[in-house]
């Protein structure tokens, strides 16, 4: 890890539902110019590749990014699925940000409706209650009721509050979470620099992007609509 580098906050986000976390995090290090700083080498992959009888490998990891502000992201492009190699990323991480001086840590992530909006909605979950006031001045609504927060979005917030270091998801609103959801990413990226104080960020390759995939989705749900409307109903049952 780069010597000298301390930040109150880390914003951390791997791919899942519709991609809202990946997304953003990466459009966040990409607008800010954020670099490098650590690296958590992966299980990843179990092989290599030869080419012309010569052996290639390349050893996955996840990386940590800062840019001389007072935070830093952390992201990877896969979420691990086994429990004990999701256990250990989260410790390991946390271990990075204690040594960074770390005080709170913000997870991203997709909240699925199955309900096709115009502006996606951003819930939050958080670590503590004294949070709630300060969250929703960022415009996320608390999650009600009670649920799951699956993998590294909510794990690593459970395990940060054992060592005494705040937490807060923020996991916006997606209809499909098979395809990347890039209008959630921004509604997600709003709150998140809110959060942060980020004073401007610019969302036009994203927006550009929300509409290609609300084209990509209109587009599957005619094809759909079209495939019901040639089933026909009224053939008795046996009879092709």
């Amino acid at each position: 890890m780069k010597r000298g580098v301390t930040v109150k906050s880390l914003v951390a986000a791997l791919p899942g539902m519709g991609n809202v976390g990946g997304i953003a995090a990466a459009y966040l290090i990409e607008e800010l110019k954020m670099e490098p700083i650590a690296e958590i080498l992966d299980y990843m992959p179990p092989y290599v590749i030869h080419k012309n009888s010569l052996i290639e490998f390349e050893r996955f990891s996840f990386k940590l990014y800062w840019g001389g502000k007072d935070f830093a992201v952390f992201t990877g492009f896969y979420q691990p699925q086994d429990p004990h190699m999701l256990y250990e990323l989260c410790d390991d991480l946390l271990d990075l940000a204690v040594n960074l001086g770390v005080k709170r840590i913000y997870t991203l992530g997709a909240a699925h409706t199955g309900v096709s909006v115009s502006e996606p909605r951003v819930f939050y979950a958080v670590t503590d209650a004294r949070l709630n006031k300060e969250i929703e001045s960022y415009g996320a609504q608390q999650m009600r009721g009670e649920g799951y927060i699956t993998g590294f979005n909510g794990l690593l917030l459970g395990l940060a509050a054992q060592r005494n270091i705040e937490g807060v998801c923020f996991l916006g609103e997606i209809e499909r979470p098979d395809v990347a959801q890039p209008k959630a990413s921004i509604e997600v990226l709003k709150r998140l620099s809110a959060a942060l104080g980020i004073e401007y960020l610019d969302y036009t390759k994203l927006e550009e992007q929300a509409r290609k995939v609300e084209f990509y989705i209109s587009s599957l749900k005619r094809a759909e609509e079209f495939k019901q409307q040639k089933t026909r109903t009224d053939i008795p049952p046996g009879v092709m």
